[in-house]
């Protein structure tokens, strides 16, 4: 089988600048949220599956009023958040040398095979992402179920995310399935809109701006099944020791077999949140979310890993919550009803959630290797002859990952 491109220099890098550039065109909800600067990987050739690049965030301060600060001085303690490269999406192709051998063929090939293929990887990335974030939000509205999606709901997400600080003068994003659009735009069709905006509510059915929120409908959003039913479980000690910072959690009372699901989310009778400035109680109570299913295999006691870590020491500038559990007398309350699922949309400020997209190695001796970036988007093309199959096989390969560094400023409405 010949290997002809006559008309196209280096196809190899055409290919993948193609394919990144619809690659990006196809997000939605990573365009909403921060990328990872390329001045944190760029210096590597080429990563692979479970590289880690890790993230710092800012150090928090508890501010004093006295003059002698001799006893309040405060160490410096930068967190570091893990971006785990754990995402990869491949799609390989069977192709001949004449579908790519002139300009014109490449274009043809390109809106008939490249676009699809592109797509079909920018759904299984955001799929994946949407999930990762799914199951580490911890902060919820809506009745799950039942959930209308009218101002008050939207509002009531915008103040969890506001009340978490969220930086001002930025968008905050609502990231809606087509169920929850259809109720959020029933819900405002008779409150006082422009003319401009009453018309793309009736052209396209999209509410754009309203409740602070810019809205986006993505039918991706994961839905969350919770575990069996685990009523009346309570913290317990003897299971993991209850300590500033536990980002575990020994539960007791756990039915034999019973799991409970990553995203869950739930409360603890005692333990609310603080001001992330001035550490007043809110009055309100501190929700968790269990960031790894668990499954009970002895003792009807099993441990969560949690988020977010739960401080309550008073001098511990990261302090979060108003007191630590109670060990056999904490009980937990879950969102939702057990072994039912329900969507998850997902309110957030663009700097909750941080994503990286990462060159691959690019071996030698090929018929024909890529690799480009194009907003952010790296995608990989390598192509060979398989003796084998008597066949050209050519491969797209992305490479990345997603975090939630600030997850206090997002807020899932549950539906």
């Amino acid at each position: 089988m010949s290997n002809a491109i006559n008309n196209i220099k280096d196809v190899g890098s055409v290919i993948a600048k193609m394919a990144a550039g619809m690659l990006a065109d196809e997000l939605q909800f990573l365009k909403s949220v921060d990328k990872e600067p390329a001045t944190s990987f760029g210096q590597k050739d080429g990563y692979n599956v479970g590289d880690t690049i890790n993230i710092s965030k800012p150090a928090r301060f508890i501010p004093s009023s006295t003059a002698d600060i001799t006893s309040t001085i405060q160490d410096v303690i930068e967190e570091k958040v893990p971006l785990v490269l754990n995402t990869r999406s491949i799609v390989p192709i069977a192709l001949t040398s004449a579908e790519i051998q002139n300009t014109l063929s490449l274009k043809s090939w390109a809106n008939r095979v490249l676009k699809p293929a592109a797509s079909s990887i920018a759904q299984n990335v955001e799929a994946a992402f949407l999930t990762t974030a799914k199951n580490n939000v911890y902060q919820s509205v809506g009745t799950a179920g039942s959930t209308v999606f009218d101002p008050d709901t939207m509002l009531a997400a915008r103040q969890q995310i506001k009340q978490s600080l969220a930086p001002a003068g930025s968008n905050l994003y609502a990231l809606l399935n087509s169920a929850a659009t259809r109720s959020a735009v029933n819900s405002r069709k008779g409150l006082p809109n422009s003319q401009a905006d009453i018309a793309k509510q009736y052209r396209d059915g999209y509410i754009m701006t309203a409740d602070g929120f810019t809205y986006l409908e993505n039918n991706l959003l994961p839905t969350h099944t919770n575990g069996a039913d685990v009523t009346g479980i309570a913290v317990e000690a003897s299971v993991v020791p209850i300590t500033n910072g536990m980002s575990t959690l020994g539960v007791d009372g756990v039915a034999s077999g019973a799991t409970i699901t990553a995203g869950t989310v739930f409360t603890i009778s005692g333990v609310n949140s603080v001001h992330p400035i001035t550490k007043v109680d809110t009055g309100q109570l501190q929700q968790f979310v269990v960031t790894a299913s668990v499954t009970e295999t002895s003792g009807n006691s099993v441990t969560l890993a949690i988020s977010p870590r739960s401080y309550d020491t008073t001098t511990v500038a990261r302090r979060s919550v108003t007191a630590a559990s109670v060990d056999e007398t904490g009980a937990l309350v879950f969102v939702g009803a057990a072994s039912t699922g329900y969507t998850q949309n997902i309110a957030f400020h663009p700097s909750a959630f941080r994503f990286a997209s990462v060159p691959l190695v690019q071996p030698d001796g090929l018929d024909m290797v890529g690799q480009e970036t194009v907003d952010g988007i790296t995608i990989r093309v390598l192509r060979d002859y398989d003796i084998l199959t008597d066949k050209l096989i050519m491969r797209l390969d992305f490479l990345g990952g997603f975090v939630a560094v600030r997850p206090e400023w997002s807020c899932k409405i549950t539906a």
